[in-house]
């Protein structure tokens, strides 16, 4: 009898755990996951952090005009309310950084989709693959199409810009950011 109890105990736990609301296949996601890492020592970079932890990362930044700061080694920043809302990674940066899930520059398409998935914006073969990251929900959604400036505060468009089938590139941007501020 407690033999049965316990099957029956087992079976009903199994059962539970299979209803889900979540879709199966559905990868969640962190604001971090988009980031960048240091290849010298795992110091990292990513949307929302406070400048002066980014700083402390990147070194102190030139600025130009447009209210971006350039640093060495091919890299962007740009920030609001103090926070960083905007950072791209050039080719230069290829031995230096690379992605917090080990995408990085040199590689192609194909292998920084197979790392991030395939749920992104259409794409033609000279596009840039564009993640759009929902920050409530933690998935990647299909387009850009906030219904208004609270709504695009939430979305990351995450992108990775190819020369030849090869990532050269690597920006994060909040969709707000893309559309008032900062233009890529």
């Amino acid at each position: 009898m407690r033999t049965a109890c316990a099957l029956l105990i087992l079976f009903i736990l199994a059962l539970g755990g299979c209803s889900s609301s979540e879709k199966e296949d559905e990868k969640k996601f962190t604001v971090e996951d988009l980031g960048i890492v240091s290849k010298a020592d795992g110091r990292k970079l990513y949307y929302g952090m406070k400048q002066a932890d980014a700083e402390a990362v990147l070194g102190q930044g030139k600025q130009r005009a447009n209210g971006v700061f350039e640093y060495g080694l091919g890299i962007e920043a740009a920030y609001g309310e103090g926070k960083l809302v905007y950072l791209r990674v050039g080719e230069e940066a290829k031995d230096h950084y690379k992605t917090a899930l080990n995408a990085e520059i040199g590689m192609t398409k194909d292998e920084f989709e197979s790392i991030y998935g395939n749920v992104h914006m259409p794409t033609s073969p000279d596009a840039p693959l564009t993640y759009v990251f929902n920050m409530k929900k933690r998935v990647f959604l299909e387009n850009n199409a906030p219904k208004n400036d609270k709504a695009a505060k939430n979305l990351l468009l995450f992108h990775a810009m190819e020369y030849d089938g090869i990532v050269d590139t690597i920006a994060i941007i909040d969709s707000y950011s893309t559309s008032h501020r900062i233009k890529e």
